[in-house]
């Protein structure tokens, strides 16, 4: 077993326990997400955010691999997860090398996010991250544009992103809610040292800010948008930036990545 601590004075303390400890790629392991408070004790209240307990983001450090995974994917939270505020999940990593391992969870109306980097062992290496800046993608059927206001991102200031979804030269304007939000959004940067979990809003819609997460009340999610979606983020440093999009359309997800620069 390996535990990983992060801790905050006077706030939830996140523990990381990796089962088995050398994890190796192509082999199935289980992450275990310990929450306690600063004496220690399991954090019992959770508060559902976004219709789940918690939320489990992993990203190889060449971003070609992505995952937005839960406690609830693989069974029921039970009386005891709750009781211990110990919750796992059960993951294989497709290749070894560095991988960030972001969770995002809400206790006593206030939401929080930790984030560990582990490395996975193995023959199958990743290499480093291909640096690209271009706004306009394709991501299976869809053309992705993104854009930034301010066009200039500067660390430690609000800048808001804007994805626009077109498909077949259509903008697609029937988008749906992926759990219980209008967009998930994961930021990391290159170095692995920043980790943000936002979430998207459709223009002219309330947004609820929770400690820094921006999110849209259940009630008034809309069953259909687009083909505009608006992002809040304030990246916390200078550096480079992968940014994951996920969205649903006729009942699939569509995974977006842009890389950005923050100066």
């Amino acid at each position: 077993m390996k535990d990983m601590p992060m801790m905050k004075s006077g706030n939830p303390v996140v523990t990381l326990k990796i089962d088995p400890s050398g994890i190796v790629a192509g082999k199935s392991g289980t992450i275990t997400i310990s929450i306690k408070d600063s004496l220690g004790r399991p954090e019992q209240e959770l508060t559902m955010m976004h219709d789940r307990t918690l939320h489990v983001v992993i990203a190889s450090q060449d971003f070609t691999v992505f995952s937005h995974i839960h406690p609830e994917d693989f069974g029921p939270i039970t009386p005891e997860m709750k009781k211990t505020a110990q919750y796992p999940v059960y993951y294989t990593f497709p290749k070894s090398g560095h991988y960030i391992i972001g969770i995002d969870f809400a206790l006593k109306d206030r939401a929080y996010s930790r984030h560990f980097v582990i490395d996975v062992a193995g023959t199958s290496e990743m290499g480093v991250p291909v640096k690209d800046f271009s706004r306009q993608k394709r991501f299976e059927d869809y053309e992705v544009a993104l854009t930034t206001m301010p066009e200039g991102i500067t660390a430690g200031k609000e800048t808001t992103l804007i994805y626009r979804f077109n498909k077949d030269g259509a903008p697609v304007t029937d988008l749906e809610p992926y759990i219980a939000a209008i967009m998930h959004v994961s930021v990391i940067s290159t170095d692995l040292n920043q980790f943000i979990h936002e979430h998207g809003f459709v223009p002219g819609m309330p947004v609820m800010e929770m400690q820094g997460h921006h999110m849209m009340h259940a009630m008034s999610l809309p069953s259909a948008f687009g083909p505009e979606i608006k992002v809040p983020v304030t990246f916390p440093a200078a550096g480079v930036y992968t940014i994951f999009g996920e969205v649903k359309h006729k009942g699939k997800v569509i995974l977006t990545h842009f890389m950005v620069e923050v100066k």
